[in-house]
């Protein structure tokens, strides 16, 4: 961490194959920060995930990158140096995500409930549609399963044994 205090060199290659040097953060350093940022969190890279309103929060499926925790943890120190530096980079973290950093807890007047809007509106609307409807709720062949997209194949995962 103390590291991160120093000067970093960056050099960036320009399409004629001359150098473009600059240590100050008003220049190349601070676009070099911005771009590894916005691209550690784009969602192709796998490390996070985009929500419906395009907020991101780490992908449950980045563990299977082998050196997937090196990569938050540099993520991280970027985030950090960036932080240090004043500089001001734009992350759209989801809100559920952001209440879990803090340490936000639970009390009878907010429960995690309240955060699933964040994560899939879908989902959080069906829910209440389930929880105040009024009719016969076999009516609604409703099952306890979970369908998730696995790498482009759809996975079923049983929430209760006999759930599908």
């Amino acid at each position: 961490p103390e590291r991160l205090k120093g000067t970093i060199r960056v050099k960036f290659i320009n399409p004629h194959g001359l150098d473009e040097a600059g240590i100050d953060q008003e220049g190349v350093f601070k676009e070099f920060l911005e771009e590894t940022i916005k691209k550690a969190f784009d969602p192709s890279l796998n490390l996070f995930k985009a929500t419906s309103d395009e907020t991101i929060y780490p992908s449950p499926t980045s563990v299977a990158q082998s050196d997937f925790a090196a990569l938050f943890n540099f993520v991280g120190r970027m985030l950090g140096k960036a932080v240090y530096e004043g500089i001001l980079v734009d992350v759209p973290f989801a809100d559920f995500f952001l209440v879990h950093l803090k340490g936000t807890t639970y009390s009878a007047a907010y429960s995690p409930f309240d955060e699933l809007r964040s994560f899939d509106q879908d989902l959080y609307r069906n829910l209440n549609y389930v929880k105040h409807y009024e009719g016969d709720i076999a009516d609604l062949d409703l099952t306890f399963s979970l369908n998730e997209d696995f790498f482009g194949k759809l996975v079923t995962h049983e929430l209760l044994y006999g759930g599908n």
